[in-house]
């Protein structure tokens, strides 16, 4: 949907506000399901603050003509009517505290349960989605606004209620007066409705489009207070010219704001001003029929609490109204983001509950790539072309390239990060479009190459690669002793319990290599039937390399391996070698051949190891010096 299309849906006209309350059953199943008790009693206070006014207003009523007959009849008189508005009033106010604590921990318990649908539907998503801009406004709306606002509405519906309670209760002690003066009192502030509405649809209208600025205020926030961005500002001195455009993006907000409520207050203004002329009218109206004796000091109290109390209850009303369309408005991008429909294929499959999956799919056998071509997202050149190549059980296979010729790109296909490819990808022969996603990722074991740093302890960041063994500490250091850590973790404070990382508390910070050699544990711990590491060596020494590639080919031995590397001493030994360019596979074969082919790959190969026979050369030459 275009920017324009999206606005006019979101405008604040009488069909879309009548349409914006179809979400309504929804959110009541939910706040249902939050807690029963609570919600009910919720619900029924709200109903008796509704008619508690003209309640108070009665017992007053008949306390202060009481005072009159009490001169005849003794104090007794005024003493019941006093007893039994006390009562009621300390009945109130005592409901009052057991509803303020009951209204904050409902509200703590919708905003967690709002929070985790979001994050349930983020976990739901492919990554095509997940690097959708559009998406990404979609989450950043849902989540500005899962704290509060599905209570928020709540509390305006009861507020609604309790309003409309009040008012026509408070309205037939004056109808029983003037029933024009009740009627006007009533009516009124509707004529407000209009001018507040279009406000309204230009506050949120202003939130709608700040999304998209929002998550760049995230964003700065987060190259300023992390650590993963600290040396390079630090070093290259941005922390001004970052934090300025922060500060810009925050006044902007700040002008929008103000903006905003000048015109609030200014139609505020002019409309609390005529409603205290006709309140004051009203004041008047009662004091002169006093003054002619035509109704009783108790009825003047009772009317002038009746007219204050009418007007404000309409009031209330009013812009009750006009906040719930407000608020629906709000709820609808909530309830967007949670509809959206994922294009990862482990959410559209119909047999997709834990209890469906078979306990023991069949081992992969073999895994073939069948003219696939893909395009990323919004780009107009192919990332593949016309790919092919099979790798059987008991294979390595390694893919080398220039930087951008696809390799990476075949790795999130094959782990089906993205299923819009054309051609075709055979798990033993059958299409992986036709396979059940989460068992096939269950064999999988990944390393990729921009690999999660997890700000958790050892056990968590080793563990992770399969959740069911974490607990397992010999899985652990099996794994560990695979990726040539153990005897890092053995000199670590508090062994596998040791916290990763400087976000927390005693925690102890990792080399680049090391955290790689422990994002290489994690896939070890996976014991998987396919392995597929990305740019496993990136940050090693070559002696941790070797013992890595050492580790991983005896690792796949009656398994499947990929790796990708850009270090082609690593790759020598593979079973089968493809050679990349600009997305197609130019060159395949074991290292002899292609040596022997003279190509592309010959001459990578050729410029590295002369590059590292010249530092040898070198290094050699100032020994003998």
């Amino acid at each position: 949907m275009s920017s324009a299309a999206e606005e006019a849906s979101l405008s604040m006209n009488l069909t879309n506000i009548v349409q914006s309350f179809r979400y309504w059953p929804r959110v009541f199943r939910l706040l249902w399901q939050i807690h029963k008790p609570y919600f009910l009693f919720i619900l029924f206070f709200n109903i008796l603050r509704g008619v508690s006014p003209v309640i108070s207003l009665l017992l007053l009523t008949t306390l202060i003509d009481s005072i009159g007959a009490s001169w005849d009849t003794g104090f007794q008189t005024v003493l019941w009517p006093f007893i039994w508005l006390f009562a009621f009033t300390a009945l109130n106010e005592a409901l009052s505290l057991v509803q303020n604590y009951v209204s904050k921990i409902f509200e703590t318990l919708l905003s967690n349960r709002i929070t985790i649908l979001i994050m349930e539907k983020s976990i739901s998503l492919s990554l095509s989605d997940f690097e959708n801009s559009q998406v990404q406004d979609a989450l950043k709306r849902a989540q500005n606004e899962a704290g509060h606002r599905p209570y928020q509405i709540l509390q305006q519906i009861l507020s609604i209620i309790s309003a409309t309670i009040t008012l026509f209760s408070i309205a037939a002690v004056l109808i029983s007066w003037k029933w024009w003066a009740a009627f006007l009192l009533i009516f009124f502030p509707l004529t407000s409705f209009y001018s507040f509405l279009k406000i309204g649809q230009q506050e949120f209208m202003i939130q709608w489009n700040r999304a998209p600025k929002m998550r760049t205020t995230w964003y700065l926030s987060v190259l300023l207070t992390r650590d993963i961005s600290f040396k390079e500002i630090k070093v290259f001195q941005l922390g001004g010219y970052l934090l300025g455009k922060y500060n810009e993006l925050l006044l902007q907000f700040l002008a929008e704001d103000k903006r905003m409520i000048k015109k609030r207050l200014g139609a505020g203004a002019i409309f609390q001003a005529a409603q205290e002329g006709v309140n004051a009218s009203m004041f008047l109206m009662v004091l002169w029929s006093a003054f002619k004796r035509e109704i009783s000091i108790g009825q003047v109290v009772s009317y002038t609490q009746a007219i204050t109390l009418t007007l404000v209850s309409s009031q209330n009303l009013t812009q009750g109204i006009l906040s719930l369309c407000q608020h629906n408005l709000f709820l609808q991008q909530l309830f967007t983001f949670l509809d959206l429909q994922s294009s990862d294929p482990s959410a559209r499959k119909i047999d997709a509950s834990e209890a469906s999956r078979p306990a023991n799919a069949p081992a992969i056998q073999s895994v073939e790539f069948r003219n696939v071509s893909f395009r990323y997202p919004g780009n107009s050149y192919p990332a593949l072309r016309n790919v092919s190549f099979t790798l059987r059980r008991g294979e390595t296979l390694a893919i080398v390239g220039r930087n951008g010729s696809g390799k990476s790109t075949l790795m999130k296909l094959l782990t089906q990060l993205y299923d819009s490819f054309e051609g075709d990808i055979l798990i033993n022969g059958v299409s992986i479009r036709d396979m059940d996603c989460e068992v096939f990722r269950r064999k999988v074991g990944v390393v990729f190459q921009d690999f999660v740093h997890y700000e958790m302890q050892v056990k968590q960041n080793i563990g992770f690669g399969n959740v069911a063994k974490m607990e397992e500490d010999a899985e652990l250091w099996k794994a560990a002793d695979r990726a040539g850590i153990a005897s890092l973790i053995q000199s670590m404070p508090e062994g596998l319990a040791t916290q990763l990382g400087r976000l927390f508390d005693e925690g102890h910070q990792l080399s680049g290599g090391q955290w790689q050699r422990v994002a290489i544990a994690r896939a070890f711990m996976r014991e998987a039937e396919l392995y597929v590491l990305d740019e496993p060596s990136s940050m090693l020494d070559p002696e941790t390399e070797l013992q890595v590639f050492q580790a991983f080919r005896e690792l796949v031995r009656d398994r499947l391996g990929i790796f990708i590397s850009h270090r082609y001493s690593a790759i020598r030994y593979a079973d089968h070698i493809l050679m990349m360019d600009q997305g197609s596979v130019v060159e395949q074969g074991n290292h002899q051949q292609l040596m022997q082919l003279n190509g592309m790959y010959a001459e990578l190969y050729m410029m590295q190891a002369n590059a590292y026979l010249d530092a040898d050369q070198e290094r050699k030459a100032r020994s003998a010096v």
